[in-house]
C-alpha cells in the first residue's frame, strides 16, 4: 500500500510541476503584462521617428528583410542621427543623452523585449516579409483575417502584426493579439502557408 502512496504522490507532483509550467509559458508572454508596454531604459517615441520624420522600419531594425529577426538597432544606429540631432524638448533631449552616454561608456542599451516567443519556436521575419510584398499573389489575408488586396511595402508589412508602430508613443502588443500558436496557425491556414510542426518547431 505504502509503495502506491509514493508513487501516486509523485505522479501527483510530476503533473502539477508540468502544469505550472504550462500556465506560466502560457500567461507569461510577455511576463504577466499581455497587453502592456513594458518600461524601456531609453523613452523611444516610434510617433516622432517614423510618422513625424518618416524613416522607414527597415532603416534601424536592418535585418528585418534578410534574417528571423529584426534586432533591435545598435547604439551607433542610434547616434547615426543623434550625433548631430539634438530633442527639441527638455524630455527628449534628456532620452537622446542616454544614447550618447551609453554610447561614449560602450555600455549597450538593455531594451526589454515587448514580443517574446519560446525557445522552441522559430519565426523568420524575412520569410513573412518576402510573402506580404510579394506582388504576385493577388490576394492574402492579415493576421485577424482581413483582406490584404494592394501589395504592402516593408513598413506596412510590419503593421500586419505588430499594429500601427508609427503612432505608438509607447511600444506594446497589437490590441487584442497575443501572438500565440493558434494566431500563427490561423493566418497560415488562411494564407495557404505550410501548417506542419516543423514550420515552426525546432
Amino acid at each position: 500500500m505504502l509503495p502506491l502512496l509514493v508513487a501516486g504522490g509523485v505522479v501527483t507532483v510530476i503533473l502539477g510541476f508540468v502544469l505550472v509550467v504550462l500556465l506560466i509559458s502560457w500567461f507569461s508572454n510577455p511576463p504577466f503584462g499581455l497587453g502592456n508596454a513594458p518600461a524601456q531604459p531609453v523613452a523611444f517615441p516610434h510617433t516622432v521617428h517614423v510618422a513625424d520624420n518618416n524613416i522607414q522600419c527597415e532603416f534601424c531594425h536592418r535585418n528585418v528583410t534578410k534574417g528571423a529577426a529584426s534586432t533591435v538597432p545598435a547604439v551607433e544606429q542610434c547616434l547615426f542621427c543623434h550625433q548631430e540631432i539634438d530633442g527639441v524638448t527638455v524630455t527628449a533631449q534628456t532620452e537622446i543623452d542616454k544614447v550618447r552616454t551609453a554610447f561614449e561608456t560602450d555600455q549597450p542599451i538593455n531594451w526589454e523585449r515587448v514580443h517574446r516567443l519560446p525557445d522552441h519556436v522559430r519565426f523568420i521575419h524575412e520569410a513573412h516579409i518576402r510573402y506580404f510584398t510579394d506582388d504576385t499573389i493577388p490576394v492574402k489575408f492579415g493576421i485577424n483575417g482581413e483582406e490584404i488586396t494592394q501589395t504592402p511595402d516593408v513598413a506596412q508589412t510590419c503593421i500586419i502584426c505588430h499594429g500601427d508602430v508609427a503612432n505608438k508613443t509607447v511600444v506594446k502588443p497589437k490590441t487584442g493579439q497575443s501572438l500565440k500558436m493558434g494566431t500563427c496557425l490561423d493566418c497560415h491556414r488562411i494564407n495557404d502557408a505550410p501548417t506542419d510542426c516543423t514550420t515552426c518547431h525546432q
